[in-house]
């Protein structure tokens, strides 16, 4: 009777841990689909199409990139969604 009991207890052990992983990747889901939306990985994409792309080419800074992106989009016309 101890064993079935025991695998029982293990079997709901892992139920919840799988739960909570699964709960965590959506979590970690959810906040790359924001950051993507916003533009937060803006200067990550950046950088990692010079590497590949222009390897020979030094990125500038992330505070340089950030004011060139506003500045753009103040600019275009239709670069905005409001």
């Amino acid at each position: 009777m101890t064993g079935s009991l025991d695998r029982r207890r293990l079997r709901a052990q892992g139920y919840a841990r799988s739960a909570w992983s699964a709960l965590g990747r959506g979590c970690r889901l959810v906040g790359w689909y924001v950051r993507e939306v916003v533009g937060e990985n803006d200067y990550e994409h950046y950088v990692t199409h010079l590497r590949r792309h222009h390897p020979q080419t030094r990125p500038v800074s992330r505070k340089v990139f950030e004011r060139d992106k506003v500045r753009r989009l103040e600019t275009g016309p239709n670069s905005r969604c409001c």
